[in-house]
């Protein structure tokens, strides 16, 4: 999931400023929108406990402008080469359908979903056109948020030392964006409070998101569960578990875990795992060498990565959320009973011209644990799993040799890794 988090992190935003483009958006002035803005940030700074450290310039852009700001810099981090790598290890899994445009599909929602966005490298704000005055606030705390956040502690470049793990920097996303939907949340709920805002328009705002879904709901369960988990898991792991408990959120928990990360989306879903000392749970390094002697002349290693319990769940069969109940946000919502007892893996894709071969790897808490795993892979062409105690293995593609043959190569080369003595943390 890691190429979907970098499309979460387009999304981040940032603060008030005095340099707004003179254009009107929605029912606002340019002059309008700066001034709510630093209204806003005001009330942020006293929710999230941290100030502003400096001004961010901010412009006013068309749906046509972003979407080519979200490709520009997409490619940038996600070159055509493994766009096209990814989308085969998706596809060989099975979760994309063969053929899927993957880069068409996520600018599409992207740009369904997008109001604002912010862009690290240039340190700006873009608003798109059309943001209406009543929900305004509302949706600019949750930007703000983002906008305290990376003065203080650098987002974008922790994703960058986070590039060669997928789940790793899945958590921390839903770190970065369960911060700003519990800041948002709770800034609504004062806002109601107070009667600056409406039942009226909280209904315009719902209205509006539900409206503008259509290519999220439609869009693969990988995708979409990529793209919303951050947002919907990352604020129930901030609330230790429970989504709807905003009284309990303290600044300070989102400082500790901005300083030391979750290591993975398994603390995020099982938050305990994360909080709790005692029941705290790093994810095992699977040791998986180069297999491109193993597999013959021609072949090479062009992809490697990490699922985690979010992505393994959606390979077993997890599927589209309903993004209209009230209950999405609930961790169990995001797993199931065949990605609970996740201990670690590590995924490889290898190419020879126009045949490819994936391998996963798993380990598991319990041999129980990783039979659920292996049971619950509906049958697919091409694909096979295999299980040895609390270790696991898939492989799918174009094999240069027997799946099975290969699997075991694998399973020796796991248990030489993990005789080598590297079974914890990263």
């Amino acid at each position: 999931m890691r190429r979907l988090c970098e499309l979460v992190a387009l999304s981040l935003s940032i603060s008030a400023s005095s340099t707004w483009a003179v254009e009107a958006t929605g029912s606002m002035t340019a002059e309008e929108v700066s001034a709510l803005a630093r209204e806003v940030s005001a009330r942020v700074e006293q929710i999230r406990g941290a100030h502003f450290t400096r001004p961010v310039s901010v412009r006013i852009v068309d749906a046509a402008t972003a979407r080519a700001h979200f490709r520009e810099r997409l490619l940038k981090f996600w070159p055509p080469d493994q766009v096209r790598y990814d989308q085969r290890v998706y596809e060989q899994l099975g979760m994309l359908k063969p053929g899927t445009d993957l880069m068409k599909t996520l600018l599409d929602v992207l740009e369904e979903q997008a109001g604002a966005y912010y862009d690290p490298e240039n340190d700006t704000f873009f608003v798109l056109k059309g943001m209406p005055r009543s929900t305004a606030p509302v949706l600019m705390a949750h930007e703000l948020t983002h906008a305290l956040d990376d003065q203080r502690f650098n987002i974008d470049g922790t994703l960058a030392k986070l590039k060669e793990d997928d789940d790793r920097a899945t958590a921390y996303t839903a770190v970065v964006e369960g911060t700003g939907t519990v800041v948002m949340s709770l800034f609504m709920l004062q806002e109601i409070q107070a009667g600056r805002l409406s039942m009226n328009a909280v209904t315009e705002l719902q209205k509006s998101e539900a409206g503008q879904a259509a290519k999220l709901q439609a869009a693969p369960p990988l995708i979409q569960r990529g793209l919303i988990a951050p947002y919907q898991i990352g604020q129930a792991f901030l609330l230790h578990g429970d989504p709807t408990q905003y009284a309990t959120f303290r600044p300070s928990d989102a400082d500790r875990a901005f300083k030391d990360p979750p290591q993975s989306t398994e603390q995020i879903i099982h938050s305990e795992k994360y909080w709790d000392p005692a029941r705290r749970d790093a994810p095992r390094i699977v040791n998986l060498p180069d297999l491109a002697g193993t597999l013959g002349a021609g072949w090479k290693q062009v992809a490697t990565g990490t699922l985690g319990e979010l992505t393994l769940a959606v390979l077993t069969g997890l599927g589209p959320v309903d993004l209209a109940s009230t209950r999405s946000a609930e961790p169990q919502n995001w797993t199931n009973r065949a990605a609970t007892g996740w201990g670690g893996d590590t995924y490889q894709h290898y190419a020879n011209g126009p045949r490819a071969l994936t391998v996963l790897a798993g380990v598991w808490d319990t041999q129980e644990d990783a039979a659920e795993f292996v049971t619950a892979l509906k049958p697919l062409p091409g694909r096979n799993a295999w299980r040895r105690g609390d270790t696991t293995v898939v492989i799918a593609g174009d094999a240069p040799m027997a799946q099975e043959a290969l699997a075991e190569a694998v399973f020796t080369a796991l248990a030489k890794g993990r005789a080598a003595g590297t079974p914890t943390a990263h």
